[in-house]
C-alpha cells in the first residue's frame, strides 16, 4: 500500500511542479485552474494521510522569475491563496480560525472580494513617490517591471500623507472587451493571439518594449500591502481599501462585510449570478478576516495566510472538436496527452489546448480524434474535457491508443498495474527527459546561470554540445560555432559564460537540489546538507562505500523530517554507474561549497518543544505557529532530548516526565514575556 501511495505522490509533485512552470513562468498552462486544485488538493490529503512516507508541503509559490529581468527579492513573500471548493470548506475555514484564535461563540468580522484573474504586482513607494513594480515570481523573488507598470494610468506615481515606505499590491489585468479588441489587432498583424485576458496582461508586463506596453489597455486594482515602515494605519481590510483609495488606486468592486455563512451564501450567490456584468475576469471569491491584527495572530503557513480562503466558481463550458492529440515527457518520464482542438470563446477565454491527464482517462471517456466534446472551465486557462457528445461523433472513427513507444526517443514505456501515468525508464538518453534535467540544474534554486534557459538549452542541445551537467561548464569551448547561431551575439555570449563561471561556486544545499534526485526538493536538500555539512562526507558514505551498507541507509533515515522512500530515491541516485561518472566529472569542474546553516536567534532556536496543558491567552494552534517563527520544533512528546516543556492548565504526565528529565519548564507568563506578546 504505502509503494502504491509513494509512487503516486511521486507523480503528483512532478506534475504540480510542472504545471507551475507553465502557468507562472512560460504564461502557457495546459491544464484548468480546477484540475491543478485537485492535483494539489490530492497531494495535501495524501502527505496529511501518509507522513511516515516523508514527502514535504508544498511551500512553493508561482515559479522562478524569467531570466530577461531584474531580479528583486521581496521585503516580504507574496503568497498564494487556500483554495474552498464548497461552502463545507468555508465553514471549516471559519471553524479553524476561531479554534485558533480560541474564539468559542463568537466569529470574527469577514470582508468579501472578487478574485481578479490577472497578474500579481508589488509596488513600492518611498516618501509617497513610486520607485519600483515587482512580479509575484515564485513568492519570494520577482521580476522588476517598473518601466511597463508606470504606463497603467491607475497607478499613481505619488500618493500623499503615505508611510515613508510601503508595499502597495494587487492585480495587472485586462478588462474583457479590451481583451478582444487586441486580438483583433494581433489578428490582423499576423501576430501572437491571446488565449486570455490574464495572459494578455502578464504577456504584455512580461516583454521589454515599453511602446508596447503603452499601447495595451491594462489596469490595476489594489487590495493588499506588503513591507510598511512605521505603526499600523489600518485596523482593518476594509480601512486599508478606503486609503488606497484616497490615494487614487482601483480597489474590488462588490465588497461587502458579513458575520457568518449563511451571508456568505449569499453574497456567493449574488457574484455568481452577476459576473457577467463584471468588466474583468475573475476566477472565484475571497473572503479575509477583516480585522488587521487578528491577520496578524493568524499569520502565514507555508504558502498561504490562514485568515483568508479563496473560494472556487463553478464552470464554463463550450462545444469544440478534437483535432490532434500529442504526448509531452516529463522530467521524470511521466507521459502526459495533450488534445488540439478546434480555437473556441469559453466564456471570454479562447481555449486551443486540453489536457487529457493520462491513458485511463482517454478510455473512461472514451475520447476520440474528430470528436465533439463540451469542454469547461470556473475562471481557468486550459479547461478540461467534461464529456464527449457521442451522437455527433462520425462514423468509422478508432478508439484512441497511446503508443508503448516514448514519443520522445522511442524507447519501450512501461506502466505500473497500481498506477495512471505511463513512463518512458529510459532516463539517460531519452531527448524529453534530459532537456528538463538540464533546465532544472540551472534554475533559480539550484545553480541559478543567468541566460541559460528552456530556449537556449534546446537550442544547444540540438547542436550536440550540451548533453550531461558537466557540458555546461565546457560550453565556452564552443563559442565560435554559437556565435554562428541567430540572436547570439558576443555581448550575450560573453554574458552567459561569464554566468556560467559565476555560478561555478555553489553551496552543498543548492548542489543537491540541481541534481533533480527524486523527492529532493529544496528543503530536503538543506536538510541532508545539515546532516552531512560537506559533499565529501556524503560522497564518502554515498559513493564511496559501494555497498551502502545498512549503517549508511540508518545514518539517513535517521534525519528528521527524511522518511524511507526519499532515502530509497537518494541511495538509488548513488548507486547508479551513469550518475556516478557524471558527479565526477563535475565536481571538477565547480567548487562545492560547506553548508552553513543560520538560525534566528531565540532561545528556541533549533530546539525541540512540548507543549502540555490548556493556555488562556493562546489556542494550541496559535502557539505552534509562534515557536515555529522562533526557530522551534515543536514535537508531541517528552523524551531525553527534548529542551523544554510549555506549561498550561492540567498538564498531565508529561510535566512529571520532564521534571524527572530535568527539562526546563516554562509557564504561560514566561512564554508571553519571550514570544513579546
Amino acid at each position: 500500500m504505502n509503494q502504491e501511495i509513494n509512487e503516486e505522490l511521486k507523480v503528483l509533485l512532478e506534475k504540480i511542479r510542472f504545471h507551475d512552470k507553465l502557468y507562472h513562468h512560460d504564461d502557457n498552462p495546459i491544464i484548468t485552474d480546477k484540475e491543478y486544485d485537485k492535483l494539489c488538493l490530492r497531494y495535501d490529503q495524501l502527505i496529511e494521510n501518509f507522513p511516515d512516507l516523508g514527502f514535504s508541503k508544498r511551500n512553493n509559490v508561482g515559479f522562478q522569475p524569467k531570466d530577461q529581468f531584474l531580479k528583486i527579492k521581496h521585503k516580504k513573500p507574496m503568497l498564494s491563496l487556500n483554495n474552498g471548493f464548497s461552502f463545507n470548506d468555508i465553514e471549516d475555514f471559519i471553524s479553524r480560525v476561531k479554534k485558533f484564535l480560541a474564539l468559542k461563540n463568537v466569529t470574527p468580522e469577514i470582508i468579501c472580494e472578487p478574485k481578479i484573474d490577472g497578474l500579481s504586482i508589488s509596488l513600492s513607494y518611498e516618501k509617497g513617490f513610486l520607485i519600483s513594480a515587482v512580479t509575484r515570481g515564485d513568492g519570494e523573488t520577482g521580476e522588476l517591471v517598473t518601466e511597463n507598470v508606470s504606463t497603467i494610468k491607475e497607478i499613481p506615481k505619488f500618493i500623499e500623507n503615505a508611510p515613508d515606505f510601503i508595499e502597495v499590491r494587487g492585480e495587472i489585468f485586462m478588462k474583457k472587451n479590451d481583451f478582444l479588441n487586441l486580438n483583433e489587432v494581433q489578428k490582423k498583424n499576423n501576430e501572437k493571439i491571446f488565449s486570455n485576458p490574464r495572459n494578455a496582461a502578464a504577456g504584455t508586463i512580461r516583454q521589454k518594449k515599453v511602446k508596447i506596453t503603452n499601447k495595451r489597455k491594462l489596469n490595476f486594482i489594489a487590495y493588499t500591502i506588503g513591507e510598511v515602515s512605521g505603526t499600523d494605519f489600518a485596523k482593518t481590510q476594509s480601512e486599508l481599501l478606503e486609503i488606497f483609495t484616497k490615494w487614487g488606486f482601483i480597489t474590488p468592486e462588490n465588497i461587502k462585510i458579513v458575520q457568518d455563512i449563511n451571508e456568505i451564501k449569499t453574497y456567493y450567490n449574488f457574484m455568481l449570478n452577476n459576473r457577467d456584468l463584471i468588466k474583468y475576469e475573475i476566477d472565484g471569491l475571497v473572503y479575509k478576516i477583516n480585522s488587521i491584527d487578528l491577520q496578524n495572530r493568524l499569520g502565514f503557513m507555508s504558502r498561504a495566510p490562514r485568515w483568508a480562503i479563496a473560494h472556487k466558481l463553478p464552470s464554463i463550458t463550450a462545444e469544440t472538436i478534437i483535432n490532434e492529440i500529442d504526448l509531452q515527457v516529463g522530467r521524470t518520464g511521466a507521459i502526459t496527452p495533450v488534445a488540439r482542438v478546434k480555437k473556441v470563446n469559453v466564456g471570454g477565454v479562447f481555449v486551443s489546448n486540453v489536457t487529457l491527464h493520462n491513458e485511463d482517462e482517454i478510455k473512461r471517456k472514451d475520447i476520440r480524434l474528430g470528436d465533439t466534446v463540451v469542454i469547461e472551465r470556473a475562471g481557468d486557462v486550459i479547461p478540461h474535457i467534461n464529456k464527449v457528445i457521442k451522437e455527433k461523433r462520425k462514423f468509422g472513427s478508432r478508439e484512441f491508443l497511446i503508443s508503448n513507444l516514448c514519443p520522445s526517443c522511442n524507447s519501450i514505456t512501461t506502466k505500473n498495474k497500481n498506477e495512471s501515468i505511463r513512463r518512458c525508464n529510459n532516463n539517460f538518453k531519452c531527448k524529453s527527459q534530459l532537456i528538463e534535467r538540464l533546465i532544472h540544474f540551472c534554475s533559480k534554486n539550484a545553480f541559478n546561470i543567468e541566460g541559460l534557459g528552456e530556449k537556449q538549452i534546446k537550442i544547444f542541445f540540438e547542436l550536440g554540445i550540451l548533453k550531461t551537467f558537466s557540458d555546461i561548464f565546457l560550453l565556452e569551448h564552443y563559442k565560435d560555432k554559437i556565435i554562428k547561431i541567430d540572436r547570439f551575439g558576443e555581448t550575450s555570449l560573453n554574458n552567459l559564460f561569464t554566468s556560467i563561471n559565476k555560478s561555478k561556486s555553489i553551496t552543498f544545499d543548492r548542489f543537491i537540489y540541481s541534481l533533480g534526485i527524486k523527492q529532493i526538493g529544496d528543503t530536503t536538500a538543506k536538510l541532508i546538507a545539515d546532516h552531512y555539512k560537506d559533499f565529501n562526507k556524503l560522497k564518502s558514505e554515498l559513493i564511496n562505500k559501494q555497498e551502502n551498507n545498512i549503517e549508511n541507509y540508518n545514518n539517513l533515515i535517521n534525519i528528521d523530517q527524511i522518511g524511507e522512500s526519499i532515502v530509497l530515491d537518494l541511495v538509488t541516485f548513488f548507486k547508479n554507474d551513469e550518475n556516478i561518472n557524471e558527479l565526477e566529472k563535475l565536481i571538477n569542474l565547480i567548487s562545492i561549497k560547506k553548508y552553513n546553516y543560520t538560525t534566528i536567534d531565540s532561545i528556541f532556536s533549533n530546539k525541540k518543544v512540548v507543549i502540555t496543558g490548556t493556555l488562556d491567552s493562546l489556542s494550541r494552534e496559535e502557539i505552534k505557529f509562534k515557536l515555529n517563527t522562533f526557530g522551534a520544533k515543536v514535537v508531541s512528546q517528552v523524551s531525553n532530548n527534548t529542551d523544554f516543556l510549555i506549561v498550561g492548565n492540567k498538564p498531565g504526565s508529561k510535566l512529571s516526565k520532564a521534571k524527572k528529565e530535568n527539562i526546563k519548564i516554562i509557564n504561560e507568563n514566561e512564554l508571553l514575556k519571550i514570544i513579546d506578546l
